[in-house]
C-alpha cells in the first residue's frame, strides 16, 4: 500500500475540513465572540507546529508506523503500552463521529429512520472502503472528493456574500483579549494537526522526502477554508446568534436565497459532509485496525476490520446523547491530545534524535 504526496494532501484536507467546520466553529465563537476568526488563525499556526512535530518524528523512521517504531525505541512491552491510548482513541473517534453525524442526519433529513439504521449503513460503507483497498483506496477516495468539497464550500461562500454585515466583526480584540482568543484556538489547533494520523500514514508515502511539504500544504489549505467559513458565519449571524447554533455553518448556508431562485443548497453541503465523514471515519478505522495488528504482530490486519466494525457500532450506540460527545471533546482537548499528540511524540522524537546522533558519532 502506497500513497502519493498529492493523496496525503487531500487526505488531510478531506478528513479535517468537515469536522472542524461542522463541529468546532460554534464552540470557538462561544469563547472568543467576534474574534473567533483570530482564534482559528492562531489555531492554524499552532496546528502547523504540531504537524511539523509529527512529520519530523515519522520521517526519522522510514517505512515504519507508530506501533512499529515505538517498540523499536522502547522495547516490545513499553512500546505496546504507549500505543494503547492511541488505539483506544482511533476506535473511539469514528464511533463518536458516526454517532454525531447519524444524529444530525436523523434530525435534518431522515427523522423517521431509526438512528441505528443510519449508523449501520455508514459503518458498512467505511468497512467496505477500509477492507477493500486499505489506505490506498482511502487516498484515492480523498483525491476524488476533496476538490469537490473545496469547490462546494467556495461556491457557498460566494452565494452568502449578499447576506454579510461587516459590523459583526467589530470591535476587534478589545472585547475578548488574547486569553479568550487563545482558549478558543486550542481545540481547532489539535484538529488542524489531526488525531496523530501523520504518525502512521507518512510510512506509506512513495516519496518520504515530500512528507513535510505536503503535510504543511494540506494543513494550510484546511486552515484557509475553515478561516473563511468562520468569517462567513460571523458576518452573516454575528457572534451572539452564531454561538446558539450547534451547526452554525449549515444554518448560514440555509439563509442563501438569491431572487427566490437559488435556494436550499444546504443539500449540497449535506453531501460533502457525508463525503468527509466517510473519509475521516474510514481513515481512523483503517489506522486503528492496522496499528492493532502491528502492535500484536498479527500477519493479516484486515481481520481486525471485521472485529473492529462491531466494536465501533456498539460504541456509537452506547453514546447516550450530544452532551456525552461534548464532554468527550473537552476530555480530548484537556488530556488526550496533550498526552498523545504532544507529550509522547516529543518524548519519542528526543529518543530518536539521541539514538541517531549516537549512531552517527560511532561511525
Amino acid at each position: 500500500m502506497k500513497l502519493s504526496g498529492t493523496q496525503v494532501v487531500w487526505i488531510i484536507v478531506t478528513t479535517e475540513i468537515v469536522v472542524i467546520i461542522g463541529v468546532n466553529i460554534s464552540p470557538t465563537i462561544t469563547i472568543a465572540k467576534q474574534d473567533a476568526w483570530l482564534s482559528m488563525l492562531m489555531g492554524g499556526v499552532i496546528g502547523l507546529g504540531l504537524t511539523w512535530l509529527h512529520v519530523k518524528l515519522s520521517v526519522l523512521h522510514p517505512n515504519q508506523t507508530l506501533a512499529q517504531f515505538s517498540q523499536e525505541l522502547l522495547g516490545k512491552w513499553l512500546g505496546r503500552l504507549i500505543i494503547l491510548p492511541y488505539l483506544i482513541t482511533w476506535f473511539a473517534l469514528p464511533a463518536g463521529l458516526l454517532r454525531s453525524f447519524a444524529d444530525f442526519i436523523h434530525l435534518i433529513l431522515l427523522n423517521r429512520t431509526p438512528v441505528w439504521i443510519i449508523l449501520l449503513l455508514l459503518i458498512c460503507v467505511i468497512t467496505y472502503l477500509t477492507s477493500s483497498s486499505g489506505i490506498t483506496g482511502i487516498g484515492r477516495f480523498c483525491e476524488l472528493v476533496g476538490p469537490i468539497i473545496i469547490v462546494t464550500l467556495i461556491v457557498s461562500f460566494i452565494l452568502k456574500i449578499q447576506n454579510i454585515e461587516l459590523h459583526h466583526l467589530l470591535p476587534v480584540y478589545s472585547d475578548s483579549g488574547w486569553v479568550n482568543i487563545f482558549k478558543g484556538s486550542i481545540t481547532p489547533a489539535y484538529w488542524f494537526a489531526g488525531p496523530f494520523v501523520l504518525l502512521v500514514i507518512i510510512s506509506f508515502m512513495q516519496s518520504p522526502k515530500e512528507a513535510l511539504s505536503k503535510s504543511i500544504l494540506g494543513v494550510s489549505i484546511t486552515v484557509f477554508m475553515v478561516l473563511s467559513a468562520i468569517l462567513m458565519v460571523l458576518l452573516v449571524f454575528g457572534p451572539n446568534l452564531a454561538a446558539e447554533f450547534r451547526y452554525s455553518y449549515f444554518a448560514a448556508v440555509r439563509t442563501i436565497n438569491i431572487l427566490e431562485f437559488i435556494q436550499n443548497i444546504d443539500i449540497f453541503i449535506m453531501f460533502i459532509f457525508v463525503f468527509g465523514v466517510v473519509a475521516q471515519s474510514s481513515l481512523y478505522f483503517f489506522i486503528a485496525s492496522y496499528e492493532t495488528a502491528n502492535s500484536f504482530n498479527l500477519e493479516e490486519w484486515r481481520r481486525m476490520v471485521w472485529i473492529g466494525a462491531p466494536v465501533v457500532f456498539i460504541l456509537a450506540m452506547m453514546v447516550p446523547d450530544e452532551t456525552a460527545i461534548i464532554s468527550y471533546d473537552k476530555f480530548w482537548s484537556a488530556i488526550i491530545y496533550p498526552v498523545c499528540g504532544i507529550g509522547i511524540p516529543l518524548f519519542l522524537l528526543i529518543i530518536s534524535t539521541v539514538k541517531k546522533n549516537s549512531r552517527e558519532n560511532k561511525v
